[in-house]
């Protein structure tokens, strides 16, 4: 748990660092907005491939959250849909594919986080490139404290396997009872 807060730290302050630049060079050929709309969608991507990787899950497991946001990304005019989606994504992936915890809990930790992040973006009004570095590098900060509130990974994705020990524990006894 220490090493996801504290990579997710580095991770935002390189996010925080490297997004806006990112967003001049490719402003050129497809213009500001869109630029900037898909260098947060690759942000967003490295960092579910990041968290695909802490909870053992296939890269597969993102994929299609990923794609969804993509098309919104790349739709002209589209751009408060953009960032609510992506905050919605986000959080599907965090809670719904890569971490487990009860459903209140995971529901209490993304409005926490997404929200927390989100609102914190808003209150600083980002309109310069500053403003948008020190946002992006907020959003990570509240980001971090997820892992406190919902710190265990799901099962990984293997055939046969199940989260619950009590059906496992069921199925060994009947195994048991259908051999004696």
């Amino acid at each position: 748990m220490k090493r996801h807060v504290r990579t997710t730290l580095v991770y935002g302050l390189i996010s925080a660092l490297a997004v806006v630049p990112a967003a001049w060079l490719l402003a050129g050929p497809v213009g500001w907005p869109m630029a900037f709309k898909l260098t947060l969608w690759l942000d967003l991507l490295g960092y579910a491939a990041l968290l695909a990787r802490w909870s053992g899950k296939r890269p597969s497991a993102i994929l299609f959250p990923m794609v969804l946001l993509l098309g919104t990304a790349l739709w002209p005019g589209v751009y408060t849909g953009f960032f609510f989606l992506g905050l919605g994504v986000f959080s599907w992936i965090r809670s719904g594919s890569c971490f487990c915890g009860t459903p209140v809990r995971a529901v209490a930790a993304e409005v926490v986080t997404a929200g927390g992040g989100a609102g914190l973006v808003s209150l600083l009004g980002p309109g310069s490139s500053l403003t948008w570095a020190i946002s992006i590098w907020l959003f990570f900060l509240v980001q971090a404290v997820y892992f406190y509130m919902v710190p265990a990974p799901c099962p990984p994705d293997v055939v046969g396997t199940t989260a619950d020990p009590f059906d496992a524990s069921h199925r060994e006894a009947l195994r048991i009872l259908e051999d004696a």
